[in-house]
């Protein structure tokens, strides 16, 4: 679960939907010496090794297999995201999203937030990604599979689509990714129902994984803690309403622009990173 939640990855209409981060790193401060004491200088210390939980590992493997495994399957988001302003206020949004997925080559997002809306389609060949409130539109060619139209898109243009590593092929491969620890935190609540409840770090950004504990066993909650960015911004989804059909009709991942929809490049609609 990387930068692509993002990444996951919320600030800003195009950037509420087109989520990444790359994140700098902050300085740490040391400890004061002990009064009374003068200061002395200190013995460098190595970096711990990674301490990584064997049974936060195996629940999150099991949970990423069930999904990874499936054909086909949609799921819906309630979502809050933070964003920090100049000044350093630190202002919450709420958004909701719909998520179609169908492997290994259809994919529909549609986004609604307070600061603006999006939809996406996937169909195979082409990317289409429509900004409703604005009346624009823009296409992009694309491989043919869910996977590397992803990675097209993270790596030759700089976005990437919140929550989309769940449609990944190994999805356990993203949330891996630059983990350096891991542990199981305990049996926690989610909207009534109890979950294993999951941690993880990376260098920059801390999440979170709220499982189910009975059948496909899958994720309920996330949370994204962008630690290092000003303000620490972070980025909350409650996962419901799971389905997982035989086929979802093509219509789906078909765009369905307005009339009125004007057509521009993919590079104005690409946003800096919050």
């Amino acid at each position: 679960m990387d930068k692509r939640f993002i990444s996951l990855r919320f600030a800003a209409a195009v950037a509420a939907l087109l989520l990444v981060s790359k994140l700098g790193v902050s300085a740490e401060t040391a400890a004061p010496a002990s009064a009374g004491s003068p200061a002395s200088p200190q013995a460098p210390q190595s970096a711990l090794p990674p301490k990584i939980d064997p049974r936060a590992d195996h629940l999150l493997s099991r949970s990423c297999e069930g999904l990874g495994s499936s054909k086909a399957f949609t799921f819906h988001a309630e979502i809050a995201f933070d964003k920090v302003l100049p000044s350093n206020v630190k202002l919450q949004f709420a958004a909701a999203a719909d998520y179609a997925i169908q492997r290994p080559d259809q994919l529909a997002v549609e986004f609604h937030s307070d600061l603006g809306g999006k939809q996406i389609w996937y169909n195979g060949t082409t990317v289409t990604i429509l900004d409703p409130p604005h009346m624009f539109y823009a296409t992009l060619e694309v491989p043919s599979s869910i996977d590397g139209m992803m990675e097209r898109l993270e790596e030759v243009h700089n976005l990437s689509i919140p929550l989309a590593d769940l449609a990944y092929s190994h999805p356990c491969e993203m949330f891996r990714k630059g983990v350096i620890y891991s542990a199981y935190i305990g049996v926690n609540d989610v909207a009534g129902e109890d979950c294993d409840h999951l941690a993880f770090t990376k260098n920059d950004v801390d999440w979170q994984v709220w499982l189910q504990r009975t059948g496909r066993h899958l994720p309920r909650k996330v949370v994204i803690n962008y630690r290092n960015a000003p303000g620490s911004p972070e980025y909350v989804a409650v996962l419901s309403d799971w389905k997982f059909p035989e086929s979802i009709p093509a219509s789906v991942f078909r765009p369905d622009l307005p009339k009125d929809a004007k057509r521009i490049d993919i590079m104005k609609v690409k946003e800096t990173k919050p």
